[in-house]
């Protein structure tokens, strides 16, 4: 991953080398700036955890100027990218695209390349070879608080909660659960069977992974999730009609390669690292 990809194309009938390479500490904080440019609310802690937990950034730049960025997670035969983000001055010069090619030569091999897209963004990724397959919905909670249900508790991370997120998901990612939840609280059905992660942040609270073997569990679940992550907070789900919740934008998921497994039976909710 430490390789770089130099690149050349025309711009303003000037021909510039823009190099693409694995981000650096002492990029996250110009990386905060473009962020909050789009109003993302990302801190140079989010960045440094994200390495943390086995992601990746990739930034685009132009001599000293970051220009571009993108997000990996590698889980071994399925790398989801993210975050793909171009400096407002410079989109429409086709430095997004060079950003998801490199990708495509980094990944290309694994079973399936994947991401979850905004409904406006689609069209640009399926125009470079990505097939939607899925869509998904961006919630937050309905009305007042109405307190947390008697069936969810708080628990502990454990071996159950790893082992439902691989069946449901298909791949194996303790890093990230684990980051997940130092960041936040979890919370269980209890008598099992379900489990969601609530972040408790004070820019972007939100809930997920959420996951369930009862749909109306899972439902009540996610709700108490919403609940326990605080005012304005919101989640990823995967259907449409869930009572109390307001449905505000949707999100398709797009793949090169094999169509990444969901359990469809399981997932409520996922956790938006994958979220571009």
């Amino acid at each position: 991953m430490g390789n770089t990809c130099a690149m050349r194309f025309t711009r303003r009938e000037c021909l510039i080398t823009m190099e693409i390479r694995q981000a650096a500490p002492k990029d996250f904080r110009i990386l905060v700036s473009l962020t909050a440019s789009e109003g993302w609310g990302y801190t140079e802690d989010d960045f440094q955890w994200f390495d943390r937990v086995g992601g990746k950034t990739l930034v685009a730049a132009n001599e000293s100027e970051i220009v571009g960025m993108v997000t990996t997670l590698d889980y071994g035969n399925v790398c989801w990218i993210s975050n793909l983000l171009v400096k407002l001055k410079e989109r429409g010069h086709g430095i997004g695209t060079e950003i998801l090619s490199e990708c495509m030569r980094l990944f290309g091999k694994r079973k399936s390349l994947s991401l979850f897209s905004y409904e406006r963004s689609a069209d640009f990724y399926e125009a470079n070879g990505f097939k939607s397959d899925l869509e998904a919905y961006l919630v937050s909670p309905m009305g007042c608080n109405r307190g947390r249900s008697a069936g969810v508790v708080e628990a502990k991370l454990d071996g159950a909660v790893l082992e439902m997120d691989r069946a449901c998901f298909g791949f194996v990612r303790p890093l990230v659960i684990h980051g997940l939840a130092e960041k936040g609280i979890i919370l269980k059905l209890e008598g099992g069977g379900g489990f969601a992660i609530v972040r408790k942040d004070q820019i972007e609270p939100s809930a997920g992974p959420v996951i369930a073997g009862d749909r109306d569990l899972g439902h009540e679940l996610l709700l108490a999730a919403l609940e326990a992550a605080g005012p304005n907070s919101r989640a990823v789900v995967l259907e449409r009609g869930i009572e109390g919740l307001n449905y505000q934008d949707k999100i398709r998921r797009l793949h090169q390669g094999a169509q990444p497994k969901i359990d469809l039976s399981m997932a409520v909710a996922f956790a938006g690292l994958e979220l571009g």
